[in-house]
């Protein structure tokens, strides 16, 4: 390698930079504009401190030389003017001085550097070249930062960062998702007003006080659930968070996949599992779930809770002189015909067969019998599709402190029992 060839290697940085020298002296000016266009990307000279700035203004070369005594405005208020509009721009003073001052106000002003006269090149090729490595590492570290960021704004999964507890990025597409222009503003509260359920806990999107909780449970993963918006087609937005933890920077990343399909499929499939196909309602896992909740309830609230077990009078009487097709619709109408008188807040199941169950929170014995009794007679005297008059018997039983599901249920088949007993289209309480 020759030595040119070895120099440029050796100040290669130089040459993807545009250097502007600003010295009043013309023949020191060429000189050193000469040295440097042999490593320079680009080489620009200024005769003085003001046709210096100006040129600096329009053309924002990427490192500044200048001379320090010139007419109409000295390299310090130049370099000074420089650094107010852009502090990144590294500065090097080329003087003779020496007194405390001058050092003073060049450091104070953040002065990058300086080489005295007369000027080495070598000197002076060294400083400009580790400025200028260190002036590319850092906008190549801020093209990463752009790189990173754009990636995340266009990922399809809203993604938010957090600097400890503090949330300090959040990505476009999730700003736009909840409708905030920025992170600032939807912190201010500046967004379309949707509404997040984190584990079953609701909180307002620009309450980040939920992060605490994400995270605590090494690999655990959670659910969120937004609310939908006014002319939106109906669907809740059930997402998966995950989190990847970055201990050694205090750092987490949480990141929203989408899936509401999953969610949604699974709640219809969960729908479908409880809830009879030929009549509409709960069937028996439905309305035994149903219980189940109703039960627990009790317990923590001490509130009274009947069940009403019922069914049709000589249903196989039904099926067999007017067809199964026959049986089928007086289900169907007394499956209608029961919805529509029961109370808001009970819930009604197909138990099996023709045999249905009503859970009715919050009633004692005597509501039990007063709605059954009022069944009782809306079935008598309705007339159902093929079979006409059909009567129905109703067991009722309330629960007691403690009393499992099957127990209570055992009650009130008990009480149908001796209703069909005594003759059917009637009501017997256990």
């Amino acid at each position: 390698m020759t030595r040119s060839a070895a120099a440029r290697q050796k100040y290669r940085s130089l040459s993807r930079l545009h250097i502007l020298v600003v010295e009043d002296d013309r023949l020191a000016r060429e000189q050193m504009g000469l040295m440097l266009s042999r490593f320079a990307g680009r080489l620009s000279t200024a005769a003085d401190g003001a046709e210096g700035l100006e040129f600096f203004k329009h053309e924002r070369p990427d490192i500044v030389v200048t001379d320090i005594s010139m007419p109409h405005m000295d390299g310090l208020d130049m370099a000074e003017a420089i650094k107010a509009m852009d502090k990144a721009t590294p500065v090097v003073l080329v003087t003779a001085y020496s007194d405390a001052q001058f050092f003073l106000r060049s450091i104070a002003m953040g002065i990058d550097g300086y080489v005295v006269k007369p000027v080495e090149a070598e000197a002076l090729l060294t400083l400009l070249s580790r400025l200028g490595a260190g002036l590319l590492a850092a906008r190549a570290e801020a093209s990463r930062a752009r790189l990173f960021q754009f990636t995340l704004d266009i990922n399809p999964n809203f993604i938010l960062t957090c600097d400890g507890a503090e949330v300090d990025y959040v990505n476009r597409t999730f700003l736009d998702f909840l409708g905030a222009p920025s992170l600032a503003a939807l912190k201010e509260g500046r967004h379309a007003g949707r509404f997040l359920e984190i584990d079953g806990r609701r909180h307002g999107v620009a309450d980040f006080s939920w992060i605490g909780n994400i995270g605590a449970r090494p690999d655990a993963t959670h659910q969120a659930v937004f609310s939908r918006l006014a002319g939106e087609d109906g669907r809740q937005r059930t997402f998966l968070v995950s989190v990847a933890a970055f201990p050694e920077l205090d750092r987490r990343i949480l990141t929203f996949a989408d899936i509401t399909p999953l969610a949604e499929e699974r709640r219809l499939l969960l729908i479908r599992a409880a809830t009879d196909a030929l009549t509409g309602i709960a069937n028996r896992a439905g309305i035994d779930e149903i219980l189940d909740g109703e039960l627990r309830r009790v317990a923590r609230e001490e509130t009274p809770l009947a069940v009403i077990l019922f069914d049709i009078d000589h249903f196989k009487v039904i099926n067999d002189t007017y067809g199964h097709p026959a049986g089928d619709a007086v289900l169907v109408a007394l499956t209608g015909l029961v919805a529509a008188q029961v109370r808001a807040g009970d819930s009604l199941g197909r138990y099996g067969g023709e045999e249905f169950l009503i859970v009715a929170p919050g009633a004692d014995k005597a509501e039990g019998l007063r709605l059954a009794e009022r069944l009782r007679l809306a079935v008598e005297n309705h007339l159902f599709p093929a079979a006409g008059r059909v009567t129905v018997s109703f067991g009722l039983a309330s629960a007691r402190p403690g009393e499992s599901a099957a127990a209570l249920v055992g009650r009130a088949d008990e009480a149908l029992y001796r209703a069909k007993e005594a003759g059917r289209n009637r009501v017997a309480a256990g």
